[in-house]
């Protein structure tokens, strides 16, 4: 038995000494992977009748610099990219295709590099700025990789969602430049999954700690929880109570040094829409259109981005109001799971 199958076995004994009890009624197999059947729409007079636009609101912020977007196209097995700006409703700018087979989870860094998980060939391939073809491929370590974030020191998150139920989900860390794990959390049973991972504190060094959506499939509904892993610890722990809400992605929101507390946001299916939680145990709802799946953040953290499935598109919301901005159409026979932004979020 090697070093990890001791670690796996170990991380799924560990659940009896955690001292936050996992999800609720946690039970039954692993769901079906992204690239799988979705859940069905949410019944909705605004689901139906799709969006409409809103004038800017005053959280609005002016960009400094072009935004540029990144959406992940399962059913396509391609990542279509956007201008952000004026233009409403816009064409894709460019399309990658190359090295890229079921792509959910996205992300890019400070440089402008984009990262693309690839569910079912188990890598992760990497794009230079501005090119279409991979840099680099990392598949050591990964089994069923759903999502990806990278902090501001290069190093990169990968969240695995095994393909077997007898296998527990795991979020492995990979040094700048290295192709092999330096670091593996794990979460503490077999019948919970990752949906979306985001960071905190990506820009302070030994500090960085990963907040991920994590659920379970019942037989008639979803329930979630919010988990954050730590530097140091091995077994991903759970933040605040289970969350009747269908499984999506994860952003953090803070302000430049920390100076503000921080906000996470969660996809939940169900709403449909975004869960907007407080360190304080505040929650507030926005209401999105469609099939929302995963989210991510403009570089000022005045806009989130979330990929309507139902929709197919990506729609942009101001931030902390809500109100529709823009969208971004993929096609009618896209399957959209990952978004990202250059610049990010992440960073501050």
């Amino acid at each position: 038995m090697n070093d990890r199958s001791t670690l796996r076995i170990a991380a799924a004994l560990a659940v009896a000494a955690l001292s936050s009890a996992p999800l609720a009624g946690c039970s039954g197999a692993l769901p079906v992977p992204p690239g799988g059947s979705p859940l069905p729409p949410a019944s909705s007079a605004r689901s139906a009748a799709g969006p409409t636009f809103s004038a800017a609101s005053p959280d609005r912020k002016k960009k400094k610099a072009k935004t540029l977007l990144y959406v992940s196209d399962v059913a396509n097995n391609a990542i279509d990219v956007f201008e952000v700006g004026k233009t409403k409703r816009p064409h894709p700018i460019r399309t990658i295709t190359k090295g890229i087979q079921t792509p959910n989870g996205i992300a890019t860094d400070e440089t402008g590099n984009l990262y693309v998980t690839n569910y079912n060939a188990n890598a992760l391939t990497i794009y230079a700025p501005n090119t279409s073809t991979p840099e680099r491929t990392i598949t050591k370590g990964l089994n069923g990789p759903l999502d990806v974030k990278v902090d501001g020191s290069g190093n990169i998150y990968v969240a695995n969602v095994p393909f077997y139920a007898s296998e527990v989900g795991a979020i492995e860390k990979y040094a700048e430049g290295s192709s092999t794990p330096s670091a593996t959390w794990y979460l503490p049973a077999t019948v919970i999954a990752f949906s979306g991972i985001a960071l905190l504190n990506a820009d302070q060094p030994g500090e960085t700690s990963i907040y991920a959506m994590v659920y379970s499939e019942q037989s008639s509904y979803d329930t979630s929880a919010v988990f954050s892993c730590y530097p140091g610890y091995y077994i991903c722990g759970q933040v605040g109570n289970t969350l009747s809400a269908a499984p999506g992605g994860i952003a953090v929101t803070q302000s430049p040094g920390g100076s503000q507390p921080f906000q996470y946001l969660v996809v939940d299916q169900y709403v449909p829409g975004v869960l907007d939680f407080t360190q304080n145990g505040g929650e507030s709802q926005i209401q999105t259109g469609g099939l929302p799946r995963m989210i991510t953040m403009n570089e000022e953290d005045t806009d989130f981005f979330v990929a309507d499935q139902f929709a197919g598109q990506v729609e942009e919301y101001s931030f902390p109001a809500g109100k529709l901005v823009n969208a971004f159409p993929v096609g009618n026979d896209s399957q959209l799971y990952g978004v990202a932004t250059f610049p990010s979020g992440t960073f501050h």
